[in-house]
């Protein structure tokens, strides 16, 4: 069986790749599984991969590596109900030190399982920090993905259509100055073709030996600590109106507050029921992403948040208070948040940690 930890800075298009990745292999006739895992209870991946059919399960309130036994704990459930060939395993986008803290252990007690990691960097993000543009400013969050692509196994430079040949160039170039013995991939997690080659690499690249990273964990609490998490359940019900364009309402007019605060969005996620379809609103630092149905007429919607945004957790529960009331007074709406959790995660305690 092939464990595939799929790590990646906020937004870098994780969930995507493998939900496509996940589509390609089901048609080779592979029985294939995810796991998905965030701060919050309520995880937008979920019910995202739920929605296509794919055998999914979550690890909530913490990252892998300080809650280990649950993540073995999926894989064996997953083992005795359909055994998968291949399972993804996306950890918490502002996760590092996977070999020691994963990859070493699951090497140590359960050598049946092969382990690649996989790490995702937005080539749009990465070239605005070449070019000194990127609102991530703070050196503690620079240092988490920094230590995310030193210990990749695997480096896809993703979301490549969002920079000309140029500036794709210009990155690939940084990263083979830096990380010369990385297995380096480009791609649009789109393009079946790109997919195909992540795909390949499952069974080509297998390293005899990793290194566990020499990090510091102040820093990396730090960083992790500047990013305040929020997860939202909120209902919408209408009468003028469909639904879901109160729910669009709703996700800009959120959007607009964080830019006019000039806060930085990791990741701003909304997984949306109307009661026929579901679908998702993503935006991220650098894109937005929105797959809504032009037809619908359904008059009530539920609608879950996750954010991660370079903030206080009372700043961003404001924001989304204040935005329920805005857009339930412009669409003429009834908006309420059943439920909201925001929090700054707290400085990450590994279960095992496999030194050199």
């Amino acid at each position: 069986m092939k464990l595939i930890l799929t790590s990646g800075f906020l937004g870098s298009g994780k969930t995507t790749a493998i939900q496509q990745a996940c589509r390609l292999l089901s048609k080779q006739n592979n029985k294939i599984a995810v796991i998905t895992n965030d701060q919050g209870e309520e995880l937008v991946d979920y019910k995202y991969i739920n929605s296509f059919s794919i055998p999914v399960k979550e690890v909530t309130k913490s990252c892998f590596c300080c809650n280990y036994n649950a993540l073995i704990e999926n894989i064996y459930l997953f083992t005795e109900e359909i055994n998968p060939e291949v399972i993804f395993a996306e950890s918490v986008g502002s996760c590092a030190d996977l070999v020691a803290t994963i990859a070493k252990p699951l090497a140590e007690m359960h050598p049946e399982l092969s382990v690649n990691i996989s790490v995702f960097v937005d080539a749009y993000l990465l070239h605005s920090i070449i070019a000194g543009a990127s609102s991530f400013i703070d050196d503690a969050v620079r240092y988490i993905l920094k230590k995310q692509m030193e210990e990749a196994d695997i480096l896809i430079l993703n979301k490549i259509d969002l920079l000309d040949e140029d500036q794709i160039k210009e990155v690939q170039n940084i990263i083979q100055q830096d990380y010369p013995s990385k297995k380096l991939l480009s791609q649009n997690s789109l393009n079946d073709e790109n997919i195909q080659q992540w795909i390949n690499c499952f069974n080509e690249f297998h390293p005899e030996q990793r290194t566990s990273l020499d990090i510091n964990y102040e820093i990396y609490g730090a960083g992790e600590a500047k990013l305040a998490w929020l997860d939202a359940v909120v209902s919408v019900h209408t009468e003028k109106i469909a639904a879901i364009k109160a729910v669009i309402m709703f996700a800009e007019i959120i959007h607009e507050k964080i830019q006019q605060q000039q806060l930085t969005i990791g990741h701003l996620k909304y997984f949306i029921n109307d009661g026929v379809e579901q679908f998702k609103i993503s935006y991220t630092a650098t894109s937005n992403e929105k797959n809504l149905p032009v037809n619908s007429i359904s008059n009530k919607a539920s609608v879950l948040i996750n954010a991660w945004v370079q903030t206080l957790p009372e700043t961003l529960e404001k924001i989304i208070n204040k935005a329920a009331d805005e857009a339930a007074l412009k669409t003429d709406s009834f908006i309420k948040i059943q439920s909201l959790s925001a929090f700054q995660p707290s400085v990450p305690t590994p279960t095992h940690r496999i030194g050199n």
